[in-house]
């Protein structure tokens, strides 16, 4: 059997990790849903860099976004300011702030396939930077 298309195994993803919120109770996905809208500049060009370097559409790059943020126990608008600041424009304090999450990145961006291949180590990623 062929792999499956990289779009269709990131919706279905999503769609996993959306049910998996619903279990939390609505309060969660509330809480991060208006994060997620409090952050949305952040979080559009961060897709657009996803969409530019995968070619996929904007509702795949959210889902790898969402991906990544479960992966490293991470908030979507951390991972997307490490994305747009850190990695896009350089900056130096994101650098300081979320290195080993950096590199994560930085690996995952290097290959066409933006799944993530296993758990990432350091725990302590989930600082904000904001």
């Amino acid at each position: 059997m062929p792999p499956r298309p990289v779009g269709d195994r990131l919706l279905d993803s999503l769609h996993q990790w959306r049910y998996a919120d619903l279990t939390d109770g609505p309060e969660a996905l509330d809480h991060e849903l208006r994060a997620i809208d409090a952050h949305r500049p952040v979080i559009e060009h961060a897709k657009g860099a996803l969409m530019l370097r995968y070619g996929i559409d904007s509702y795949q790059a959210f889902a790898v976004l969402v991906r990544w943020a479960r992966v490293t126990h991470t908030p979507v608008h951390t991972v997307a300011h490490t994305l747009v600041h850190g990695i896009c424009e350089g900056s130096p304090r994101t650098e300081a702030l979320q290195g080993p999450l950096m590199r994560w990145m930085e690996n995952r961006l290097r290959v066409h396939d933006p799944e993530p291949a296993g758990t990432p180590e350091p725990s302590d990623w989930s600082r904000s930077d904001d």
